[in-house]
């Protein structure tokens, strides 16, 4: 067990290391980088000391309050989200329009917001009560010109099974893939919307889709309805091997390349000999 102990602590390190790395080699302004590393400090000091005896549900990062269901909930989602950059990007337009596809709580859109106040936003969050925090977190920080969509991804239109763990609202791999959960509570209907039908022929200069393992269909649907081509950048989560599944990573990618798109990728497989091993894959297409 002591062993175990050492070698998360030494993993958990390793990753502050490399964040800290893709933090500072951002195109962020110094001053920003500053910020967000002392941010990132004191958000972390808190949950290993206040947290443990008043449960937080609730920070402040750059004027913005986030509200959640736990605390570990806000330091997870800022540590991905603003100190490791996953969707950092650079627009000469004032006003970029922003899809956010799998918000939860909203910490990518208040990042948006941040990056690029007088943005256009589309956000989508299927769960009813992870959408209500999401909204509280909207109307809260003012932030204006942010469409709420209450509603799942998908190809087609109607209601689909959503699954979540009633024990644990708002966690981060609910999914319409029962096998995401690993300790599946609860099965719900949500409605399910396609992308194009929002997209409707509009110019979108970013978009960050992490839809735990139903962004095949997703794209694909926005392809067949001509819809991709109309998307400028974005990075999307790439579910690598859910439930085991044969590989069909370039299946996925073949869609951005016949679309005319470069990319890069991001993932890690410990250890490199791993077999049938789940992936979370960064993929940050542009053209």
């Amino acid at each position: 067990m002591k062993k175990m102990g050492q070698m998360k602590w030494v993993n958990a390190l390793w990753k502050n290391l490399i964040d800290t790395a893709y933090l500072f080699r951002s195109e962020h302004t110094f001053k920003n980088k500053i910020r967000i590393f002392a941010t990132y400090v004191r958000i972390a000091i808190k949950r290993q000391t206040i947290n443990r005896v008043v449960k937080l549900k609730h920070e402040r990062i750059f004027g913005f309050t986030v509200h959640a269901f736990n605390y570990d909930t806000i330091k997870f989602l800022y540590q991905e989200i603003f100190y490791r950059n996953e969707y950092f990007f650079k627009t000469n337009k004032v006003a970029p329009v922003i899809f956010d596809c799998g918000a939860n709580i909203g910490v990518a859109t208040i990042y948006f917001k941040w990056l690029y106040p007088e943005s256009t936003m589309h956000v989508f969050e299927p769960d009813k009560q992870t959408f209500e925090l999401l909204q509280k977190n909207v109307l809260e920080n003012k932030l204006t010109n942010v469409t709420l969509h209450n509603a799942a991804l998908s190809d087609k239109h109607g209601e689909i099974k959503f699954y979540i763990n009633s024990n644990n609202p708002g966690s981060l791999v609910m999914s319409a893939n029962n096998s995401r959960m690993t300790s599946t509570e609860e099965c719900i209907d949500v409605k399910a919307v396609t992308l194009s039908s929002v997209i409707n022929g509009e110019s979108i200069d970013f978009l960050k889709m992490d839809i735990e393992g139903s962004e095949h269909e997703v794209i694909r649907e926005i392809e067949s309805a001509g819809d991709l081509k109309n998307i400028k950048e974005g990075v999307i989560e790439y579910h690598h091997k859910i439930s085991n599944k044969k590989s069909n990573a370039g299946s996925f990618l073949d869609v951005f390349e016949r679309n005319g798109f470069e990319y890069q990728l991001d993932a890690r497989c410990v250890p490199l000999s791993a077999k049938n091993k789940f992936q979370d894959v960064l993929i940050h297409f542009y053209k």
